[in-house]
């Protein structure tokens, strides 16, 4: 006898298909939107006019990261534990550090680290 298959009806992996595809293209345009502000900014002249492109540029990037889900993780100046697959050392040291003082943000999609965070080692408290 038989046993019924466990795979999921055609029809479902065509439809996760056209999701994805749909959710690709959104960002897409996001980015596109993002590419554009930029292109906007580096015409301006005025320090104000930069200002205000700059902010246009990064809601822009951050709206662009979110759609293909883009997520940071670290926050300036935060002292967390040392780890080597989330944190990149901008210091080199002898050893690795117990613990480091992120300097700028990573970027994950889920678990996956796509840009680690830049950490210093952490400077123990001074006791006095």
């Amino acid at each position: 006898m038989a046993r019924p298959s466990k795979r999921p009806p055609a029809r479902s992996a065509t439809l996760r298909a056209a999701l994805a595809e749909a959710s690709w293209a959104e960002a897409d345009v996001a980015l596109a939107l993002a590419l554009a502000e930029l292109a906007a900014l580096e015409r301006t002249r005025g320090v104000a006019q930069r200002a205000v492109g700059l902010a246009l540029l990064s809601q822009a990037l951050r709206r662009a990261a979110r759609k293909r889900g883009l997520t940071r993780f670290g926050v300036v100046g935060e002292v967390t534990a040392y780890d080597p697959a989330r944190h990149e050392l901008t210091a080199a040291g002898q050893r690795p550090p117990a613990s480091v003082r992120i300097t700028a943000p990573g970027m994950a999609r889920g678990a996956r680290v796509m840009v680690k965070a830049r950490a210093l080692p952490a400077r123990p408290p001074v006791r006095a």
